[in-house]
Order: C-alpha cells, then structure tokens, then sequence
C-alpha cells in the first residue's frame, strides 16, 4: 500500500501520529499530485484542504513496510476522522490518487478533503502545505485527543 501525504502526516511535521506510523514506512520520497490546497485556520493552528482543481501540490509518497497492519491504518483513519463504513459523513475520505514521484507515476491512498470548505479556509498559493506555514510563521495544527 502507498501513501501520499501532503499535510501534517507530512516528512518534517512534528506529529506523533506519523512518528509511530513513520517506522513501518519506507523512506520518504518527494511527489506531486493534481489539486488545489486550502488552508483552513483552528484556534490552535493550520491543517491543508487537498481538492480538485487544476493545480500542482507537493507532499511525500510512502510505501508501507511488511510490519504495517489494520491497526495503522485504523490510527491514520482516525486521525483524519474517516469512517470508511460512512465515507459521506467524513471530512476526508481516504481515495486513491494518482502520484508522480521522479521518474515513477502510480496511485496512492490520500485523504481527500470532501466537505465544504468553512468560509475562513484560504487558497494556498504555494504547491506545498508546509511552504505556506513557514511563509505565513503559523504553525500546524496539533492532533487532537
């Protein structure tokens, strides 16, 4: 299985959901998908809105190692509040979209924002999340327990 992240899953975010998923990955590579990303601001910080549109957004892709199970991806479902038994009530589902990293074009799994943006959600000018917070000096948004 593969993973893009373009996020706070991303390679370099401080986030202890993706430090214990991180082990069971394999090394992180620079990708690029078709998209637009939004920025959408919490009291305690930023999180990245990926969506349709005619754009270029960077992330990392990842490829899951033989110790990666149900459990992970159970833990990365609920950090993005996808319910794969109720995928129209979730604010990301988790869909495969295509990927190219370098030389090589496959698909990978990536939670796709599904909701309507909230009105306070910003266009991302940047193709990369974590480009906009150091440009901007905000900071991600923390999981949350």
């Amino acid at each position: 299985m593969r993973f893009f992240f373009y996020g706070t899953l991303s390679e370099g975010m401080d986030n202890p959901v993706i430090a214990a998923i991180r082990p069971k990955l394999g090394r992180a590579r620079a990708a690029t998908v078709a998209g637009k990303l939004y920025a959408i601001p919490e009291r305690d910080g930023w999180y990245p809105a990926l969506m349709a549109g005619d754009g270029v957004v960077e992330g990392f892709l990842y490829e899951t190692g033989p110790a990666f199970g149900t459990e992970d991806l159970a833990l990365l479902d609920r950090y993005e509040a996808f319910d794969p038994a109720d995928p129209e009530a979730c604010e990301y589902v988790r869909e495969p979209i295509a990927v190219r990293a370098g030389d090589w074009e496959g698909t990978a799994e990536a939670y796709r924002y599904a909701a309507a943006l909230p009105p306070t959600a910003r266009p991302i000018a940047e193709p990369s999340f974590a480009a906009f917070l150091a440009a901007n000096g905000y900071r991600p948004l923390a999981p949350r327990d």
